[in-house]
């Protein structure tokens, strides 16, 4: 089964043609809503978002510590709940993925896939000639020589160096890889724990080593998350007070708003709804999945989608509990075009149904490598209604654009739905 959308995002084209730098200044200065503050309370939620994930990855790395330090089947579960638990402020992150070059740029370099496990570790039927069981190894057209492991070696010197994406050596999609090991579970999967990776505790293990290289692995996996901090570390940097994304944002309001509701739009069309859900029907491989290891790619897909609602509504619940909020583009919406806002909410509502229903089958049935297996109308079926209602929302964001009088900025695209002909099986 190949489904396919037509490119929605052409009518977008007229909307820079009607705006003039007049419209939107009758328009905003007309309401009550302050645009500044709603621009301050979205940097104060991105803000709040990455701190989130810094100190969810600190806790990775302090499960990750106890199981390098005693690795058996509990520590290796405590681990990998970790991760999963890290996960979930990340993925509402993407939000903000497209609000600045400064973040696209960054984006890489903890959140890279697909990994190619066989340039990392070993695989069923491969070689020992990778990362962690090679001394020199070829990466980037060039021979390095593997002495240690540490973060700066990894960013510098093996992931995806002179432009080979395909080189993923950080991030946590690597530290997932090195947690779960490879899926070699094929169409018949009894459940979701059970068809994820199953690397063994004892890949670990010194004492009794499984697959060889034990202590490298461990170094590897260390020297990783480590590396995933450091990351995460300049993301917040970036969104504090004094920090250049937040500069950048509070010194143009109104371009803020547009770029707001771009992102938006291209977390919901291009990125979710494209290269995510529908690339996935398309091609029908669990390597378009996201977290493939671990069979974790429908909660990630859940709170991608619920990071739109938090910009939206302008608020972010952290995962210790803290509330941040304030004004926000809904309070805008609201008092300008109530019938677009209502609209969008009810969007929101089936987009997070939708959403819902595909997590409780890939969590329930069966997961979603095989939801989206050639045959599975029902698995399919479930995916290409969250496509729809991502589609829907992301029309809704572009006429927030003409309504607000904000010039045309295109949505990020995806070949999946606008010319799904390029996606290769």
């Amino acid at each position: 089964m190949k489904t396919r959308f037509k490119t929605l995002l052409a009518p977008l084209a007229t909307v820079a043609m009607l705006w003039t730098p007049s419209v939107s200044a009758q328009i905003l200065d007309s309401t009550t809503v302050d645009v500044a503050q709603i621009v301050k309370n979205y940097t104060d939620i991105g803000l709040a978002s990455y701190k989130d994930a810094l100190n969810s990855a600190e806790l990775m790395r302090s499960a990750i510590e106890d199981f390098l330090n005693n690795p058996n089947d509990e520590t290796l579960t405590e681990a990998r709940s970790t991760w999963r638990t890290a996960r979930i402020p990340y993925e509402q992150s993407e939000v903000f993925v497209h609000i600045s070059p400064v973040i696209e740029n960054w984006v890489p370099r903890v959140n890279a896939g697909p990994v190619n496990e066989s340039f990392l570790d070993y695989v069923a039927g491969g070689s020992s000639d990778n990362v962690i069981n090679a001394d020199t190894l070829s990466v980037g057209g060039e021979q390095v020589e593997i002495v240690k492991f540490t973060p700066e070696f990894i960013a510098e010197s093996l992931h995806q160096v002179n432009g080979n994406v395909q080189d993923v050596a950080s991030g946590y999609r690597v530290i997932e890889f090195l947690l779960w090991g490879q899926d070699n579970s094929g169409n018949e999967e009894p459940g979701v724990e059970e068809g994820a990776g199953q690397r063994p505790a004892s890949d670990y293990d010194l004492e009794n080593c499984t697959n060889e290289n034990c202590a490298r692995r461990g170094e590897y996996l260390y020297a990783t998350v480590n590396l995933l901090i450091d990351d995460l570390n300049e993301a917040v940097s970036h969104w504090v007070v004094t920090g250049d994304v937040r500069r950048d944002l509070m010194a143009d309001p109104e371009a803020a708003l547009s770029k707001i509701i771009t992102g938006l739009g291209s977390l919901s069309y291009g990125e979710l709804a494209g290269d995510r859900l529908q690339r996935s029907l398309l091609l029908q491989s669990p390597d378009a999945e996201l977290d493939r290891f671990s069979n974790n790619s429908h909660i990630s897909y859940l709170f991608n989608a619920r990071g739109v609602i938090g910009v939206y509504f302008g608020e972010y619940y952290s995962m210790e509990g803290k509330l941040t909020r304030g004004p926000s583009l809904a309070d805008l919406m609201e008092e300008v075009a109530p019938d677009i806002d209502e609209k969008f909410r009810t969007q929101l509502g089936v987009t997070m149904a939708r959403t819902r229903l595909l997590i409780d089958h890939a969590r329930d049935v069966e997961a979603f490598d095989l939801m989206i297996a050639e045959g599975n109308e029902t698995g399919n079926d479930l995916v290409v209604a969250t496509v729809t209602a991502l589609i829907d929302q992301s029309k809704t964001l572009a006429e927030m654009l003409d309504v607000l009088g904000l010039p045309k900025a295109d949505f990020q695209g995806s070949d999946a739905l606008d010319n799904p002909d390029a996606v290769a099986r």
